[in-house]
């Protein structure tokens, strides 16, 4: 079962470099001599509710604003006519050629635009629905921009993790040490995710104070388990229980070494919601970025 409704909500994190602010037209615009580079991201995902994406981007020259106005919406209420300006990122680039190769198959990705305030969308999709990833399989990127350097990219995709219900408990506390447990792979970096379940999420969250039990832990595969160590609090038991899904996904190592910082329990990952490692590439020639993979699973308990 997935966590994919979990992982939907930080897509949309991928635009790692256009921060929108307001630009004083009185200032002098700074000029370089600069040959803007692509910028792509590229994720396989084994998840069949999470579609494999690119993204491709250009980096900015120093005069230019991060957005631009691609329309304006007029709203009238109450006999008041409001303009709402729509915005791009001025680096996107909509007329990319982009592949992805597997046992001699090529699958075209084709562009698709967002729609007012769905920031979340300008990437490019397997829009005819053919391609389906398989674990352990090597797949490649090839990205064609005019104007600039072919792009290529490859992974070997991650196997698929498999929690094991019956070594969990059902029935879990904040306040005492549990394990989650799923089956042995060969190697590789893992992240063990839990959240609170239901529609009102925050509330939920808020009623444990210092003891809020949602977690995020890189763990290394091989091992097998993990122990949550207890919450030391003062917050007084609940009279009521919770769902919480525990989640977990593996990755391949391009996506561990492009966003997974340091060890143990803290990292930055596009997916979760954090900060990129930016400036470089991972997995690609061509362009900075990364083309990673991930495949995901994911069960619900008690929490009290």
């Amino acid at each position: 079962m997935s966590f994919s409704k979990y992982i939907k909500l930080f897509i949309s994190v991928f635009i790692i470099f256009l921060t929108a602010c307001e630009v004083d037209n009185n200032w002098e615009k700074i000029e370089a001599d600069y040959n803007p580079e692509l910028i792509v991201f590229g994720l396989i995902s084994l998840d069949p509710e999470i579609d494999s994406f690119v993204k491709v981007y250009r980096t900015l020259e120093l005069s230019e604003e991060s957005e631009i106005v691609i329309n304006n919406d007029t709203i009238e209420s109450d006999g008041n006519i409001y303009i709402f300006s729509n915005y791009e990122p001025a680096g996107l680039i909509k007329n990319a050629e982009v592949s992805i190769i597997s046992n001699g198959n090529s699958i075209p990705f084709n562009f698709v635009s967002s729609r007012p305030y769905e920031r979340e969308k300008n990437y490019y999709l397997d829009t005819l629905g053919t391609f389906t990833p398989q674990p352990g399989t090597i797949y490649s990127l090839n990205v064609t921009v005019p104007g600039y350097p072919s792009v290529k990219g490859e992974l070997l995709s991650p196997e698929i993790p498999v929690l094991i219900d019956s070594l969990i408990q059902d029935t879990i506390s904040i306040k005492r040490d549990y394990d989650i447990v799923w089956e042995k792979l060969n190697n590789g970096k893992g992240i063990l995710t839990g959240r609170l379940g239901g529609e009102k999420d925050g509330e939920v969250s808020d009623s444990f104070i210092d003891c809020n039990p949602n977690l995020d832990r890189v763990v290394d595969i091989q091992d097998g388990s993990y122990t949550v160590v207890a919450k030391i609090c003062d917050d007084a038991p609940l009279d009521i229980m919770f769902p919480f899904k525990i989640g977990l996904i593996t990755m391949d190592d391009n996506y561990y070494q492009y966003f997974i910082k340091g060890e143990g329990s803290k990292y930055n990952n596009f997916l979760l919601g954090s900060e990129t490692t930016a400036g470089y590439s991972v997995g690609i020639e061509g362009a900075l970025g990364v083309f990673g993979s991930i495949a995901s699973t994911m069960t619900t308990v008690i929490i009290k």
